[in-house]
């Protein structure tokens, strides 16, 4: 069951996620090892990627994976790549890793899907373990790429998945599949505000193809969002930090 912090404002949300991720960081590298996380686009993280870069002093051994990518170039606008470059590569020097997007977007997601796997060590079934998989939550219930009701949704034993006619644009996408992002040792979903109030709430409804985030509940989940975003939820539902 997907654990729900509710805060009361939209910075103390966005902060709270860059704690998240930090912890992962530092737990990793206190073992030793390297530390993979994939991480989201969108205006909302932007602000999480400052303050991630403000907890952060050592990025040693730490991988940054793109939970999605438009098929644009690096320095487009819409990149997400460029997003995290803005905001943590320019500032800090993590490995971050950008999808080719030169080509189709089943070149991308080939090529892409080929470096995690060598890159990111697989779990028990093989499928490449992330240690956090960090998203966003679209006002449709979407998260990465993965859209209500989108054949990608029921690609099984793949790493990444081409998504075409998106419904926002641009319609051309890379995204990693519902079999990565369940993977993760450890998920958190960041939203804000009125408008994500039902697809909160569609998130802990149980699991519906409709609300693809839901997918991801009966995992090791948490759903962080501010007290507008938590309307429709139930009180003894929502945990305030």
């Amino acid at each position: 069951m997907a654990q729900v912090t509710v805060t009361d404002t939209p910075p103390e949300a966005t902060d709270l996620a860059a704690e998240r991720m930090a912890e992962t960081i530092a737990t990793g590298q206190s073992q030793g090892r390297p530390v993979h996380l994939s991480v989201a686009g969108g205006a909302t993280p932007r602000a999480t990627y400052e303050r991630l870069a403000t907890l952060v002093d050592d990025w040693q051994g730490v991988e940054l994976w793109l939970g999605d990518e438009r098929l644009v170039p690096p320095d487009d606008p819409e990149s997400n790549y460029r997003l995290v470059a803005e905001t943590l590569l320019e500032r800090t020097g993590p490995v971050v890793h950008a999808v080719p997007t030169e080509g189709s977007a089943e070149e991308a997601a080939s090529a892409y899907a080929r470096e995690i796997r060598e890159r990111v060590p697989a779990g028990p079934d093989g499928v490449p373990e992330l240690d956090l998989a960090f998203l966003g939550l679209g006002e449709d219930g979407h998260t990465a790429s993965l859209f209500p009701n989108a054949a990608a949704l029921d690609v099984r034993g793949e790493v990444c998945v081409a998504v075409h006619d998106s419904p926002k644009p641009p319609p051309d996408r890379v995204s990693l599949t519902l079999d990565v992002l369940r993977a993760a040792r450890r998920s958190v979903i960041l939203a804000v505000g009125d408008a994500k109030a039902s697809a909160v709430a569609g998130v802990l409804s149980g699991p519906n193809p409709g609300v693809p985030a839901s997918l991801l509940a009966d995992g090791p989940l948490e759903l962080i969002i501010d007290r507008a975003a938590a309307r429709e939820l139930p009180v003894n539902v929502a945990r305030a930090t």
